[in-house]
């Protein structure tokens, strides 16, 4: 099992809010839809859930955090900086593979890549602090930075459950956080705002992030209180999601006739 603290809330987080896509609506539609709802400024901590074998299998390897042990929704976190690029360290870097450990795995991601709700279902927008302008910052900042976090390692960990190389197991059952979520989480720690009250940073996954804003509004209201000095100030978190596809599943492409004569 993996290690975590319940939250002592009773109830779920009223300001995190389902807002389901219009038909035919891709990600980015849903995205600039919702940037106009609430209190966004094109910023925030994004989650995407995706349905290839590789979503699937970090999907259900954050089982363990749900009290169902059914898959998480999520399976990328991101920080959202200008309404159509975040920051995050995907698993599959279509770039040249020297730049991995250079840039501490972190890339500058486009929302056209996770554009297509058939492959990324589900998503989510969620704000966990009033000021986030230092956080795209403190993202480019990290890249250099390896000795505060080694983002790679975590890379190399995840492909290996994923690829089921040798005998690895679930990474989170070794306290190893999936890279994007562990980015994430060290970012807004940087920040001074707390992403995972009930999870060690080193651990975070998207799940353990989507448990936080629904679940810990108390810790939040807490912290908005109190006076730390830091860039940003954390709040009540508040967001909204579309799940297109609740429960986990592997997305097969439609057969097509060989054109091979």
């Amino acid at each position: 099992m993996i290690a975590n603290s319940s939250s002592p809330d009773s109830a779920n987080n009223q300001k995190l809010k389902r807002q389901q896509a219009k038909k035919n609506e891709t990600n980015r539609q849903w995205l600039s839809r919702i940037l106009k709802l609430g209190n966004f400024d094109s910023s925030g901590l994004l989650l995407i859930g995706g349905n290839s074998v590789a979503d699937f299998r970090i999907r259900v390897a954050q089982s363990h955090l749900r009290h169902d042990l059914t898959p998480s929704y999520w399976s990328i976190v991101g920080i959202l900086i200008d309404g159509d690029k975040f920051y995050s360290v995907p698993l599959d870097w279509g770039n040249d593979l020297s730049e991995v450990p250079h840039r501490n795995a972190i890339e500058l991601c486009s929302m056209k890549d996770f554009d297509d709700p058939i492959h990324y279902p589900n998503i989510a927008l969620i704000r966990f602090a009033t000021n986030v302008k230092p956080i795209a910052d403190y993202s480019e900042r990290l890249k250099m930075q390896r000795n505060i976090v080694d983002l790679p390692a975590l890379v190399i960990a995840w492909l290996e459950f994923v690829w089921a190389v040798g005998d690895k197991g679930n990474p989170l059952v070794d306290g190893k956080g999936l890279p994007s979520a562990v980015f994430a989480e060290t970012v807004y720690g940087i920040a001074g705002i707390e992403l995972t009250p009930g999870l060690a940073t080193p651990s975070s996954c998207p799940e353990a992030i989507w448990q936080a804003a629904k679940w810990w509004s108390a810790f939040y209201s807490e912290m908005s209180r109190i006076e730390s000095g830091a860039p940003t100030k954390p709040q009540i978190p508040v967001g909204y999601f579309a799940l297109r596809q609740p429960a986990a599943a592997i997305y097969e492409k439609p057969w097509q006739p060989s054109t091979k004569s």
